[in-house]
């Protein structure tokens, strides 16, 4: 593996992290992780493998800024995450996507569509019909039409982390951190979120308006063809692998382990 610092970025990147040390929220005295160097550019899409309770959650969550890192520096969209003004959070987190593992900490007394409206009723800069006009063309998007009344407890896991990823690209955001996103799902599910992330991913590219797309995952199968770079989590460490090529290629058991056979 390559030192993560040692990456090759052109211009100044969406999300830095230097010497980052990093904790579980819900136990800031425990690091997980550390002397995190990692720089994720606009327009990127990353993997970053890792076996259970590694801390690659926790790493996302950090590079997100929704988990105050214990030392270091945390820089997003140029801006130092410690001592940030309000109106910075604010403003960086509507272009800041997050589908979280599992349900996609949905609100259960809320129906699907209006979990999706959820972020556009927020911010109020929309109309009710604009609301209802863009949560359709999400439904729509993500296979979710027939979902629209139900309530998150009715669906299954799988179900529930797509209705996540619906309300996560309501807001016009230039990263989406994807937490794990294939760990409950059939392999017909699975396709369908890698061909929907691949096809997403070209698309935005395409009409100049570039995501960069960070994923957290238990193993690289049905990544290689959708994402470009790859990282690992293990032994709480933090360590970028390479392109396409240099996964490949690669020889430490610690990667290998994660090129099973693909989808």
């Amino acid at each position: 593996m390559n030192d993560a610092a040692s990456q090759n970025v052109t211009g100044d990147p969406a999300i830095e992290l230097a010497s980052v040390h990093i904790s579980h929220a819900e136990a800031p005295g425990v690091v997980v992780l550390r002397d995190v160097n990692w720089q994720i550019g606009f327009g990127e899409f990353w993997v970053v493998g890792g076996q259970p309770s590694s801390g690659k959650s926790t790493l996302l969550l950090t590079a997100a800024g929704l988990n105050r890192p214990v030392t270091g520096k945390l820089r997003i969209f140029g801006r130092e995450m410690v001592g940030a003004h309000e109106k910075d959070t604010l403003a960086w987190r509507r272009r800041i996507g997050f589908v979280f593992e599992y349900s996609g900490q949905m609100f259960n007394r809320l129906t699907v569509a209006q979990n999706i409206a959820l972020p556009l009723q927020y911010h109020g800069e929309m109309s009710d019909d604009d609301v209802v006009a863009k949560v359709d063309a999400l439904l729509t998007m993500t296979e979710l039409q027939e979902y629209a009344s139900f309530v998150p407890g009715r669906l299954s896991l799988g179900v529930q982390q797509r209705v996540g990823l619906a309300r996560a690209l309501a807001s016009p955001v230039e990263l989406l951190f994807l937490d794990n996103p294939l760990s409950t799902l059939s392999l017909r599910e699975a396709r369908w979120w890698l061909d929907f992330l691949r096809r997403l991913y070209e698309s935005r590219r395409a009409e100049g308006n570039p995501l960069a797309i960070v994923a957290s995952v238990d193993d690289f199968r049905g990544w290689i063809d959708a994402a470009e770079h790859f990282a690992i989590v293990e032994g709480g460490r933090f360590g970028v692998v390479g392109g396409r090529e240099q996964v490949a290629a690669a020889t430490e058991p610690a990667v290998r382990e994660f090129l099973a056979t693909g989808f």
